[in-house]
């Protein structure tokens, strides 16, 4: 009896042993509740600082000029999946980093920050997005999965006669036989109306659909004005869901209705735009939302995933979901019932000067925010502190100001408070983990006047030289496909600094600019309609600068950040990372991708354009080890184990905010 007693012990410990020495990360962000989380606690507070490289893959072929790489692979196994820039699937053996297959979808490659995994009774399948298509690889060997879709790759196209931009740049959600899935969409009149919608993982067929713009008579859309429905579109999720498995129960955070920042065609709240949806993820009914911008006029989409999270209230054990907002606002709610575990206030907006808009009367604002709300100019010198003055003195500095033909000034700006890279929770001690820039934005928008259309404005100031359709002549080449050759910001610099023969178009306004862009960028180039009415563009999306091309407002300019969800308290912030220009200010800047913690009490964070990855300790924010890559990596760190070993990941991709672009994926451990 005792030999049997002893050989199942035996059994049992050998079984622990073998999971403690293999830990995957086969998730996004870790786990389905979006937790950033590790149980692994090899690498401790005290040997962080040993941590070295371990090994580094080239992922391959930039995208060209500001090429980025937001992935956060996926470790399953002993084998680590990746994507490059230009969206080659690869597969690595993930404790030495030497590549096991690629697969090239031949396609333009796009922004894509993870893959998916999916498995059932012994079959297994990687799933990853590209553009608007939707593949299915065999994970053995990168081979298309036949029999999803066609022939691997599944369409995402939305049926209906929209025509607009769409992609998804963000895994999905992998639930039983599930792959549900949102889209992005541009953010102009002619975008898609949003929707979740869940696939096959077997063959691709659509399971079910959740419209996030209701039809008219349907719930919510007696918050909207007669008429607008039927054009309305966005209020998509592009940023990424979660999901309670034990409760089957999925959470959707919606962007804004469009146009973002001129909603007089769309009057009203606009549900279930800037909504939290929790959503039955089997059968895709609504169970319960919270709206948290009314008639969006700021580009206030909610930019993460949520975070799964438990609280302490009155002797009990909550479970809830957390959900961090472009504003610095945090919102918790219970999961199954929604209500709010914060008192929220109403706060009253101000009146719009555009004709026929009219902002919500008030908003409903989280007493917790973990961004300032309120805009100091800077005090870094008296240089830097003119400079700014003569900027803002006609500018509109209100909180909650509308858009306006002028400038209005937004604090913080258009990319958070949080941003896509998520928060992480820290089950020890119940708080959350959360990167934030706090910078001002400028809001400027511009008239266009009745009579305009982006074919016109192209043919006269182009199209002699290109050719009316962009076929090119003997002036000048062919634009047809130059989004494959270009992206956004090169094409912004021809036309402002001219190219070879090419004269620069300096002296084009915002609405002349944005007309000649989007008219290049179609797939078939239309002769639009001279508009009939006036319309208002935004003059880009940028934040208010000093001489030196640093924050306009009093540091800190980005922060990391511990909050108590319990309380709303802030644990603890610090300034996170630098400018390279100004690499000793320890000031903080403007970041994107998100953190990891683990059991261990630590923090792993890249996103900063100084190109450092960091470790942190959880008590109080203090770095206990940081390396320099050779790109920023703009992303979220992976962390596993293979044999014992604990590795911790990260896609140095670079290239967002005008440091040098990568490919490297970097992985690091201890001796």
């Amino acid at each position: 009896m005792r030999t049997i007693c002893a050989l199942l012990a035996a059994s049992l410990l050998g079984a622990c042993t073998l999971a403690e020495r293999n830990a995957d990360w086969p998730v996004y962000l870790g786990d389905a509740g979006r937790r950033h989380y590790s149980t692994l606690d090899q690498i401790t507070r005290d040997n962080v600082r040993q941590l070295e490289l371990a090994w580094v893959y080239d992922a391959g072929e930039l995208r060209g000029r500001g090429s980025t790489m937001y992935t956060s692979p996926l470790v399953i196994d002993g084998v680590l999946y990746g994507l490059s820039p230009k969206l080659v699937a690869f597969a690595l053996n993930a404790a030495t980093g030497v590549e096991l297959w690629r697969f090239d979808p031949d396609l333009d490659g796009a922004a894509q920050r993870g893959l998916m995994w999916w498995e059932h009774d012994g079959d297994t399948r990687l799933f990853y997005t590209a553009g608007r298509e939707l593949l299915a690889l065999n994970p053995s060997d990168g081979t298309p999965i036949e029999s999803f879709g066609d022939h691997g790759r599944l369409d995402l196209t939305p049926g209906g006669d929209r025509t607009g931009s769409l992609s998804v740049t963000v895994p999905g959600i992998v639930f039983e036989d599930l792959i549900i899935l949102g889209f992005s969409t541009s953010e102009s009149a002619n975008a898609f109306p949003g929707s979740v919608r869940a696939f096959s993982a077997l063959d691709g067929e659509l399971v079910w659909q959740f419209n996030t713009i209701p039809a008219p008579g349907e719930p919510g859309s007696e918050t909207w004005a007669d008429g607008s429905l039927e054009h309305a579109g966005g209020a998509n999720v592009w940023t990424g869901m979660t999901l309670d498995e034990d409760r089957g129960l999925l959470f959707a955070p919606t962007g804004s209705a469009t146009p973002d920042f001129y909603g007089a065609h769309r009057l009203g709240d606009n549900l279930y735009a800037n909504s939290l949806l929790a959503i039955d993820a089997r059968t895709g009914r609504l169970e319960w939302h919270y709206q948290v911008t009314r008639h969006d006029l700021w580009d206030r989409d909610n930019p993460s995933p949520p975070t799964l999270v438990q609280l302490e209230r009155d002797g009990r054990t909550i479970d809830a979901v957390a959900l961090t907002t472009k504003s610095g606002h945090l919102y918790v709610f219970d999961r199954e019932t929604g209500e709010s575990m914060y008192p929220i206030v109403e706060v009253e907006t101000l009146p719009s000067t555009l004709p026929d808009e009219v902002p919500a009367a008030t908003q409903p604002v989280s007493t917790v925010a973990f961004s300032r709300q309120t805009f100091e100019v800077t005090n870094r010198s008296d240089e830097a502190r003119r400079f700014v003055e003569e900027q803002i003195e006609e500018w509109d500095l209100r909180p909650w100001a509308p858009p306006r033909v002028g400038t209005v000034l937004m604090q913080p700006w258009y990319d958070g408070g949080a941003e896509w890279g998520g928060s992480a929770f820290d089950p020890s001690n119940d708080r959350l983990i959360v990167n934030a820039n706090d910078v001002p934005g400028i809001l400027e928008l511009s008239e266009v006047p009745v009579g305009s259309s982006d074919y016109g404005t192209y043919a006269q100031h182009c199209g002699s030289c290109h050719g009316l359709t962009l076929e090119g002549t003997d002036t000048a080449p062919s634009l047809l496909g130059v989004r494959d050759r270009l992206d956004t910001d090169e094409i912004r610099e021809v036309i402002r600094e001219g190219s070879g023969r090419m004269p620069g178009f300096a002296h084009f306004d915002d609405a002349q600019r944005r007309a000649v862009m989007r008219y290049i960028s179609s797939d078939e180039p239309n002769i639009d309609e001279p508009s009939e009415e006036l319309a208002y563009v935004l003059g880009g999306y940028v934040y208010l600068r000093d001489h030196e091309d640093l924050p306009g407002n009093t540091p800190p300019w980005g922060t990391l950040n511990s909050i108590d969800v319990a309380t709303g308290d802030i644990a603890w912030t610090v300034p996170f990372g630098n400018y390279p220009s100004h690499p000793d200010l320890g000031f903080g800047a403007v970041n994107y991708g998100g953190p990891v913690v683990t059991a261990s009490g630590l923090i792993f964070i890249a996103a900063t354009p100084d190109r450092m990855f960091r470790a942190y300790d959880t008590r109080d924010g203090k770095v206990l080890w940081e390396a320099e890559l050779t790109a920023a990596g703009f992303s979220t760190p992976a962390v596993y184990s293979v044999d014992g070993t604990q590795f911790v990941v990260i896609a140095a991709g670079g290239g967002r905010t005008g440091p040098p672009s990568g490919a490297e994926y970097v992985a690091f451990s201890l001796p």
